[in-house]
């Protein structure tokens, strides 16, 4: 099936999770919620393989796709908190979870095999792929190719491959389904998979009818994951920056308003409905960055929390030199990353590993110029309406295109944010995030230790100060020159060129210098002693 557009709250602010990353913790914890639901009865079992030139081999236990596996497995959503503990829960549910690094071929970075088995005898075997900024598709059940990322009721009628009898199932289930989000068959051997999508539940009436249908072996139901559901048939008032330009001097609405007709039409939600849960999306950016401010968390990793003591330096060492707004967006920024890497909930912005640009650029920003909630509102709306446009046609995933498309690229939203809060136009807001991308293009992906925090950290409190240097140069008169879609598109080309070793592999950049080295070794041991840990089997 074709990519469908993407959600400001499915792909841009949010999904919410748990920290520290999304490709690598929010991703694996909603494939473990989906894939769960495979079985019938009481998970027993589950074995949660890697391929070996993948990226989640060095990645996983630093940024804890164990916890999110076996979290989601468990059946808990990726913003539960129940991720913290959920490797010592499943075993005091005497629940085996294993994890091994296995031979067979990454086709993409983050490719996952899982084998579950129930106390009941049941066996089903998945491939899974975390797309990015917390995106995930299936990709294979049990011989079956699919195509499912959690954005709708999956209903899985497993039947025989004989042409009469499931031409005839297919018949009366596009009689019982004529409504719905898309329809496939597949095959494996001697039997097929019919896969049928819809936005709302299967009716006890509609099971009924499924089973009186004389082939049919099984039937699955899978509920969905994402915040905002498959809308295929929807029709989006823009897809591009040049047609979000255009609608915006025809009509003379400003990004805010932009970002509302778009995500109403996307979502089908109304726009009060979308006004509310951007204000529920501050609400959480803005109590984690309070939260780590007190320095009182345990980020597991390499360093320290620092974002409080640097924040009071802000205000009050002599040997700070005043940055004037950035002297709360680059604490706020930090303190947000900070958070998320000991396992906080947060927002991925577009991803868990740039979820500190736009909190500090547009929430601490607006903090700073003691703005009301209604305009940051609108800021972040403006913010998010620009991301939409540059992933048009791609995901945010440092594993495809490097770190330019996660901090880097949010950096590009916020500048645009930032014109918006300074009565900019629509225009200058593009062109403000262009000249974002411009100063970003080729930054590499290269998370010492495989934990979101050097240089990740840093990139965030930088990518925070491009935003604002962008829209200040903009609004008062440099032109970038080269249109929006233009450097967005060029930033994702550039990541495809980037080789392996700086996407987010461990095998390049400071990972590879002798103190990278050093600190990723000793994390190891620090892994290798947590007594909560799940069996793991590297061979």
């Amino acid at each position: 099936m074709n990519r469908q557009c993407p959600s400001i709250f499915n792909d841009i602010i949010g999904p919410v999770m748990i920290g520290p990353s999304s490709s690598h913790t929010c991703a694996p914890a909603r494939i473990g919620f989906l894939v769960r639901q495979l079985l019938h009865h009481e998970l027993k079992k589950a074995t949660i393989e890697f391929a070996r030139t993948g990226a989640y081999t060095n990645m996983y236990r630093g940024q804890r796709s164990d916890y999110g596996f076996t979290s989601g497995l468990l059946g808990n959503r990726p913003e539960s908190y129940s991720l913290h503990n959920a490797i010592a829960e499943a075993k005091k549910k005497n629940v085996e979870i294993l994890f091994e690094i296995s031979d067979f071929e990454a086709t993409v970075p983050n490719l996952a095999r899982l084998t579950l088995e129930s106390d009941f005898g049941e066996k089903v075997t998945v491939y899974s792929d975390s797309t990015g900024g917390g995106t995930i598709k299936l990709l294979n059940i049990d011989g079956f190719d699919v195509s499912m990322v959690g954005d709708c009721y999956e209903i899985l009628i497993f039947t025989e491959n004989n042409e009469d009898t499931l031409a005839a199932a297919v018949n009366k289930l596009n009689d019982i389904f004529a409504e719905n989000e898309g329809f496939t068959t597949s095959f494996s051997g001697d039997k097929a998979l019919i896969n049928i999508k819809r936005r709302s539940n299967v009716s006890p009436a509609d099971m009924a009818a499924i089973k009186q249908i004389d082939s049919i072996e099984d039937i699955k139901v899978i509920e969905p994951v994402l915040a905002v559901l498959s809308n295929r048939n929807c029709s989006v008032p823009f897809k591009s920056a040049e047609e979000l330009l255009a609608k915006s001097v025809k009509e003379g609405k400003e990004l805010w308003e932009l970002a509302i007709d778009y995500e109403c039409a996307r979502s089908g939600w109304t726009s009060e409905q979308v006004i509310s849960y951007m204000e529920k999306m501050i609400d959480i950016m803005v109590s984690g960055v309070h939260e780590a401010m007190t320095g009182n968390i345990d980020m597991h990793g390499i360093i320290k929390p620092t974002a409080g003591k640097i924040s009071e330096g802000a205000k009050n060492s002599p040997t700070w030199i005043d940055m004037g707004v950035l002297n709360t967006a680059v604490p706020w920024s930090i303190a947000t990353m900070e958070y998320s890497s000991a396992m906080g909930k947060v927002l991925c912005a577009p991803t868990g590993g740039s979820a500190g640009v736009i909190p500090g650029a547009i929430l601490g920003i607006g903090e700073t110029l003691d703005l009301s909630l209604e305009e940051k509102v609108k800021g972040m709306l403006a913010t998010a309406v620009v991301g939409i446009c540059m992933s048009k046609d791609y995901n945010y995933s440092a594993e495809l295109y490097g770190c330019q498309v996660e901090p880097g690229a949010a950096s590009a939203m916020a500048a645009a944010g930032l014109c918006y809060f300074m009565g900019g136009t629509v225009k200058q807001s593009l062109d403000a995030a262009s000249c974002a991308i411009q100063n970003i293009l080729g930054t590499i992906c290269d998370p010492v230790a495989g934990l979101v925090q050097v240089p990740c950290i840093g990139r965030n409190a930088m990518s925070t100060a491009n935003a604002l240097v962008c829209a200040n140069i903009v609004i008062n008169g440099f032109d970038p020159c080269i249109p929006l879609d233009e450097s967005a598109e060029t930033m994702f080309r550039v990541g495809k060129q980037l080789p392996s070793e700086l996407r987010c592999t461990c095998n390049g950049g400071l990972c590879t210098t002798p103190t990278g080295i050093r600190l990723a070794k000793e994390q190891d041991e620090r892994n290798n002693t947590c007594k909560c840990g799940a069996a793991i089997i590297s061979e």
